[in-house]
């Protein structure tokens, strides 16, 4: 794993791990909350820049890098979008996948039914963001192999929390709702997510939803950093 030093809400410092291969982050106990506004981008940056890179499956027994325990397997939501980690069952931390952490930040829901209807109406068939598996779009909105139901990255939540993040960053409050930028509208979401699926049909034969909306979610930072 590769050691990132990042700045903690208290003013101090934290360090978390990652594993690029296998695209997880290592957080010794409560990291992930203590980590500042501009930790957090960094965290985002980092993974949106590996977005449709090769992954080591997380399989087998993992230990942990603290006592070297085996880590458990846990089961969470967030509302209504299940995540999973293995945790330390002495309380070191925690490993989760890149993806995870997504969907523990509340960034991963499901398609509502017209996006799935308007999906169908552009891409035939897809990877399922959890296990990789094929989803037949004419026949199914959820995984045959694993149940997981079709999701995306939701851009416009993105948008709004990197705006607060950058915001808390250099020390300014919030914008106040009456000021700030109107949200983007929901077409406008999601017509960007056909524009990018469209083009990876072209090299790809079952795109990725969320990887596709990481490499919307990369142009979104470099626009705003």
């Amino acid at each position: 794993m590769t050691n990132l030093e990042l700045g903690a809400r208290s003013g101090s410092r934290l360090d978390i791990d990652l594993c690029p291969a296998c695209r997880a982050i290592w957080f010794d106990r409560y990291e992930d909350l203590q980590m500042a506004p501009a930790a957090t981008l960094k965290v985002f940056g980092i993974i949106s820049a590996q977005s449709g890179a090769p992954t080591t499956p997380l399989t087998g027994a993992l230990r942990c890098p603290r006592c070297q325990g085996r880590l458990l397997l846990t089961h969470d939501i967030q509302n209504t979008t299940p995540f999973r980690y293995w945790r330390c069952d002495a309380g070191h931390g925690r490993l989760m996948a890149y993806i995870d952490f997504l969907r523990e930040k509340d960034f991963v829901r499901p398609l509502t039914p017209q996006q799935l209807d308007e999906l169908r109406q552009n891409v035939q068939t897809i990877n399922c963001s959890n296990c990789g598996a094929a989803i037949d779009l004419a026949r199914d909105s959820v995984c045959a192999h694993c149940g997981s139901a079709v999701s995306m990255l939701d851009l416009q939540q993105m948008t709004r929390t990197i705006g607060h993040l950058q915001s808390a960053a250099a020390g300014q409050a919030p914008a106040d709702a009456t000021h700030a930028a109107p949200p983007l509208r929901e077409p406008a979401d999601i017509n960007a997510l056909m524009l990018a699926l469209k083009a990876e049909e072209r090299t790809s034969s079952a795109p990725n939803l969320i990887e596709t909306g990481l490499g919307l979610l990369g142009v979104l930072l470099r626009k705003k950093l």
